[in-house]
């Protein structure tokens, strides 16, 4: 298999969650390779393709028997898809912002971010308590993506 071929593979997979860039993919293979768990030829031009070992498919079976699971087959991962969607629908603003905001608009939405960012990282280091439990804005209530305003 080639790399853009295991990045589809991996995001077809996933049901869309996740999808490694070249600049992650082709690292890790050669850790991979490295390790001696796949084989990589070279093809037509620059391709590389790649495959398991027989040390790969022994790692593999091991992983299989103790019960481990690849990450897209947990069914328990929950909203995942719902933060996913979250974070893309932050970005579309700030990005119109960053392109045509005033100096002041940017300097906020700045602001902005980093208070989302701070509040993230208080979620991972203490949990969710009932408090933390935030409703929709009310114009976000009225207005879904794809309406008009």
């Amino acid at each position: 298999m080639h790399g853009y071929e295991l990045i589809t593979a991996l995001e077809e997979r996933s049901g869309g969650r996740w999808k490694p860039s070249p600049g992650s993919i082709y690292p890790a293979l050669r850790r991979l390779e490295h390790r001696g768990f796949i084989t990589s030829t070279q093809t037509d031009g620059d391709k590389r393709r790649f495959e398991l070992t027989d040390a790969g498919r022994q790692r593999l079976n091991e992983h299989e028997e103790a019960g481990d699971q690849a990450p897209w087959d947990d069914h328990a991962l929950g909203g995942h898809g719902e933060l996913r969607r979250a974070v893309s629908e932050l970005t579309g603003p700030a990005r119109q912002i960053g392109r045509f905001g005033s100096h002041d608009q940017v300097a906020a939405a700045v602001a902005a971010v980093r208070t989302a960012t701070a509040s993230l990282y208080r979620i991972l280091a203490d949990g969710v308590a009932e408090t933390d439990h935030v409703d929709e804005p009310e114009a976000w209530r009225r207005r879904r993506p794809g309406q008009s305003r």
